[in-house]
């Protein structure tokens, strides 16, 4: 079902009606939130996004050989960090855990040139493919039925989607999802800590 389509739009409407923002309680300017998550699009790129990991690595070990090259630095329990060899410590240094770093050199690659024909060849082939469209059409279908729908005013529903969530102090001011509270929300201290990391940048 099209969100322009005559029945989504009826839908919708009866599914507003009566209620207010989940956020900030408002009855003004109210729309159909679906979270991202839930979104066919998130749905589809999520797998997509895990499908192409798991060919990376599938493509790796079928087509690519790499050496490991030794890149003359070390490091051991005294001087955990990297560095050359042939640094000269200014106190005797403890070799304990010593370990030499290597990299990897891409020395082969019978694949090269075909890695998205490949990839293409390696979804349809896996089957993956055809689980990704299943699993967008269920996402499509959970989405047009409102399953996991909220009510939300356009203001909350824009902010979600820049990633900010209502304050959950003043209910008025927005925040990152990562934070506890919005910056005027926040106590004294912690306000001071915020101004001052950001005058050492």
């Amino acid at each position: 079902m099209k969100r322009t389509s005559k029945e989504w739009k009826e839908k919708r409407v009866e599914f507003i009606k009566g209620k207010t923002c989940a956020w900030c309680g408002s009855s003004e300017r109210l729309c159909v939130h679906t979270p991202g998550a839930f979104s066919p699009a998130e749905v589809r790129s999520g797998i997509y996004s895990l499908a192409y990991a798991r060919f990376r690595e599938v493509y790796r070990q079928k087509y690519q050989k790499f050496e490991h090259v030794l890149t003359g630095k070390h490091r051991h329990k005294s001087h955990p960090a990297w560095h050359k060899a042939s640094t000269v410590h200014k106190a005797e240094p403890d070799n304990t855990d010593l370990e030499e770093q290597c990299i990897e050199v891409l020395v082969e690659d019978t694949g090269e040139g075909n890695f998205k024909k490949l990839y293409h060849e390696w979804l349809e082939e896996s089957g993956i493919k055809e689980l990704i469209e299943e699993e967008t059409r269920k996402a499509e279908e959970e989405y047009a039925s409102f399953e996991h729908a909220i009510v939300l005013c356009n203001r909350c529903h824009f902010a979600s989607l820049r990633g900010m969530e209502l304050c959950p102090v003043c209910k008025k001011k927005y925040k990152p999802s990562r934070y506890e509270t919005c910056f005027d929300c926040l106590p004294d201290e912690k306000k001071k800590d915020v101004l001052e990391r950001q005058k050492e940048k």
